[in-house]
């Protein structure tokens, strides 16, 4: 990485990293689309479809952890890789969580 950042000119735009690419793009917009329409059909009733998108979005999660695991060493500054693995641990905690206390809440329908 160090390597990388010598070789620009003081003042001159850095190229974005894979990291920002696989954690925004690939991680953060896709997964709150996937939140936001789980919450739409589960204000809708929709439970089969619910527990289809819970579905995908544990796939999901068990994929995009090792993905942006693989590309924090691509930042340009190394905190920013470490912070994106460890927010990136705490969705998917929170995705598990959340889905198993909402899926407990439909069995208890």
């Amino acid at each position: 990485m160090a390597s990388t950042t010598s070789m620009n000119r003081p003042g001159e735009k850095l190229p974005l990293s894979r990291l920002w690419h696989v954690f925004w793009l690939v991680g953060v917009i896709p997964s709150n689309i996937l939140w936001a329409a789980a919450l739409w059909t589960m204000s809708k009733g929709l439970t089969p479809l619910l527990l289809a998108l819970f579905a995908v979005l544990l796939v999901y999660t068990g994929w995009i952890i090792p993905a942006v695991w693989r590309a924090a060493p691509s930042a340009h500054n190394p905190n920013l890789g470490l912070a994106a693995r460890g927010l990136t641990i705490a969705w998917g905690l929170n995705t598990v969580l959340l889905i198993f206390f909402l899926t407990l809440q439909l069995v208890g329908q």
